[in-house]
């Protein structure tokens, strides 16, 4: 039988659930030689992430920082060090294969879908979206595609209606540090890896998502509109619209139980402590939780009765045009 000390094992990661899984990770006495992360106070393009150096400097784990994992530089510092495995704890590039072969094992990857459904880009956002009761965390081989190595396993879990991102966010860094804690047992154990293909049939792929695409648009439906709120709550950016020239974030959303009030697409039609009620195609919903765009919490005195959110764009052009002549 293997000791920690036998092997050689880095993670690489640089969000939230990458220090939930280190943790845990550590708390249970697991061996971690190295941890490849984005350097300090480096969050562009990242927003969920959280700098784990003062965790590694406590708990003696070296640090290899890099904005591209794939560069010639990373790779050298890595190679110098002959390491056995990659744990993935949360990375958004793509290994390409010069990395892959600097571990003399392999390298765990790991997806928060059921593959192969849902390869590709912001699972999460889209788990939500798509109004998934379940899903799983796949743990796979990986290899130079997006999501497409031979399986480890996958460990299944449940999706509450309702859930907002930040609760199946929670989740799978849960599942993450279970998971990595199993296949960490094998390693040391040395056992075999039941590795299991791919099936390609059913196969889905999902695009990137941008801060746009949180625009809320109020042709939309209320069902909709709910999901894209809780789809794009924290830790991402957020769910927005323009009103009295500045962008408005509402960062909590609620179906509308009364069901009395009607008015015109996108006004205001009541207000409450947490937030407002405004009228879409099919309905009414409670934009909560509304915040200007620094993130600085906005009272319901901001908000007028009978105004509208959002730009009429015909009536904006018009004003423009104006303007310029």
């Amino acid at each position: 039988m293997s000791t920690a000390n036998d092997v050689k094992i880095f993670c690489i990661g640089s969000n939230i659930e990458s220090y939930d899984c280190l943790k845990y990770l550590i708390e249970k006495n697991c061996t971690i030689h190295t941890l490849i992360t984005l350097p300090s106070g480096y969050s562009k393009n990242v927003s969920d992430y959280y700098d784990l150096h003062e965790f590694c400097n406590t708990h003696g784990i070296k640090v290899i920082d890099t904005t591209n994992v794939n560069s010639s530089e990373t790779i050298e510092q890595v190679k110098r060090v002959e390491p056995d495995y990659l744990f993935t704890l949360g990375w958004s590039q793509i290994f390409k294969e010069d990395l892959i072969a600097c571990f003399s094992k392999f390298v765990v990857g790991t997806h928060p879908t059921k593959l192969p459904h849902g390869r590709g880009r912001a699972p999460l956002p889209w788990t939500v979206l798509e109004d998934l009761k379940k899903s799983a965390l796949s743990f796979f081989k990986i290899d130079t595609g997006v999501d497409t190595g031979n399986l480890i396993f996958q460990r299944e879990f449940d999706i509450p209606t309702g859930s907002y991102v930040k609760d199946v966010y929670e989740t799978v860094g849960r599942e993450l540090g279970y998971g990595f804690h199993e296949i960490y047992q094998v390693i040391v154990q040395n056992k075999p890896f039941n590795l299991t293909k791919q099936s390609e049939e059913n196969v889905t792929v999902r695009g990137k998502r941008t801060p746009s695409d949180g625009f809320i648009d109020f042709n939309k439906s209320v069902k909709e509109t709910e999901r894209l709120i809780r789809a794009v709550s924290e830790p991402y950016p957020g769910a927005y619209c323009y009103y009295k020239d500045e962008k408005i974030v509402f960062w909590r959303v609620a179906f509308d139980s009364e069901k009395k009030y009607s008015g015109t697409i996108g006004q205001i039609l009541k207000k409450n402590k947490d937030g407002v009620l405004v009228q879409f195609s099919d309905g009414n919903l409670w934009l909560n939780k509304p915040t200007d765009s620094k993130g600085n919490d906005l009272d319901s005195k901001f908000f007028k009765l009978g105004d509208k959110l959002g730009f009429n764009i015909e009536d904006e052009l018009y004003k423009l045009k104006q303007k310029l002549r």
